[in-house]
This record gives structure tokens, sequence and C-alpha cells, in this order.
């Protein structure tokens, strides 16, 4: 005689199961988190070479290493100070209260609401040890969500080098050709102060014509900008750096 079904016994098939699933999940999840980090944190080092000028890089570890030099700078003071780049997440260590600040609303051009206490700066030297490049990482929101980029200047700390932006939520082939290589190449040798307009920025060394079609996602890419050379960021590091007060 075939064994009766039960309400209370088809339950316990279904709990069980799904504990065993949770289990694999969650531990899958834990065996996975140091190869998700190191792949973030390649994706991240591949895009900071990238807008230092270092293309079709094999080995980006290496790269990097051999050729970018990362310190952590603190907003107010502009003066460096000893943290472990590799310690802050772009996206994540905003929302960390010991470490960050909630922005006041008249100061927050970029639109992201927080902002961590120091932030990690990144440098290209020469043969000589003398400064060619410096990075900047920038975010705010565009049309959909916060835009996670690197503005890189010249030693002068006042010329555009190039501006690359890695990760965003924008309309492809609208607002998402903020990562066109057509469009990033028109901001090289461009000088800050800096504005995105809607055209006729040629021969104007001050001014990025806007992205056509994309007008939110370009003033999105101008308070961005605008915010974080400004004085609530890194306004008064690249002061000091151009004034050569920093090494």
């Amino acid at each position: 005689m075939a064994k009766k079904e039960t309400v209370a016994g088809t339950l316990g098939v279904v709990v069980g199961l799904c504990l065993v699933c949770a289990i694999v999940v969650a531990t899958a999840s834990v065996q996975l988190r140091p190869l998700q980090k190191a792949s973030k944190d390649a994706d991240i080092q591949r895009n900071i070479l990238m807008v230092s000028g270092f293309e079709n890089v094999t080995d980006v570890a290496q790269t990097f290493k051999d050729n970018i030099e990362a310190r952590v700078v603190n907003i107010e003071s502009g003066e460096f100070v000893d943290e472990d780049p590799a310690s802050y997440d772009f996206e994540a260590s905003k929302f960390d209260q010991k470490r960050s600040f909630k922005l006041a609303k008249a100061d927050d051009k970029a639109g992201i609401q927080r902002m961590t206490h120091n932030s990690p700066v990144y440098f290209v030297r020469n043969a000589e040890g003398k400064v060619e490049t410096i990075v900047l990482p920038i975010q705010g929101y565009g049309l959909w969500g916060i835009m996670y980029g690197f503005l890189a200047l010249e030693a002068d700390a006042v010329t555009v080098k190039s501006i690359n932006f890695f990760k965003h939520f924008e309309t492809p082939g609208l607002g998402g050709e903020i990562q066109n290589p057509k469009w990033t190449a028109t901001w090289s040798g461009k000088a800050l102060p800096l504005d995105v307009v809607k055209s006729g920025a040629e021969g104007n060394q001050h001014k990025v014509d806007g992205l056509s079609g994309a007008t939110l996602t370009s003033n999105g890419v101008d308070h961005t900008v605008d915010f974080w050379t400004g004085d609530k960021a890194f306004g008064p590091f690249l002061a000091k750096v151009s004034k050569g007060e920093l090494n």
C-alpha cells in the first residue's frame, strides 16, 4: 500500500530543500567574495591606467604597480594623510558613517548626498620623479543614477588630460555616450574651470560641448566636474599641487 502524502510532509521537504539551497548560495557567496573583489579592483586599476594614457595593457596589476602612485588626501585641508588607498570603495565607502559625512544641499552640486572625509588620488611620474599626471576619482548624478569616473589632469593641476566614466546608468546611445572615446577626446587640453555647454565650445579652452540629445546627462557631468574640482572637494588639494607644495 502506497504511503499517503501529508501537508506536513510536503512542507518539510520544501523547507529542507530551501535550507540546503540557502546554505549552498551562502557558501558560494563567501567563497567567491575574494574573487569578486579582485575583479573589481582590477577593473578600477584598468580604468585609472586608461585615463592616465596607458592603453592595451595586458598585465593590469603589474602595470599599475610600476606606473601609478596612489595616495590619500584629506578633502578639507588638501594635505596627504596616512591611509591605505586600497581600503576605499568608490561606491560603498561614502556610506560608512565613520569615514564620511552628509553634504549640505547647497553644497551638493553633484547630487551624491554623502562623501568621504578623505579620498584616494593617483599620480604618474616621469623618470626624474616629477608628476606628469594627476588622477581624481569623481562621481555625480546623471539622468538615472550615479556616474562613476576618473578625471586626469596635467602636472599643472589645471589642464585636462582625459576623462573616463567606468560605471553609469545612462541611456545607451544618448547619455551613455559619456563613454564614447570621440566625446571624451574633446576634453583633452581644456582647462579648469570647465563648463559643459550645448554647443559652441570649439576654440574655448574652458568649455566642452555636451552630448546631443542628453541634456540632463551633460548637466550631470558638468555639475560633477565642477563639484570635484571645487572648494568642497579637491580644490584645496589642486591649489597646493599647482603651487608645488605637495610632492
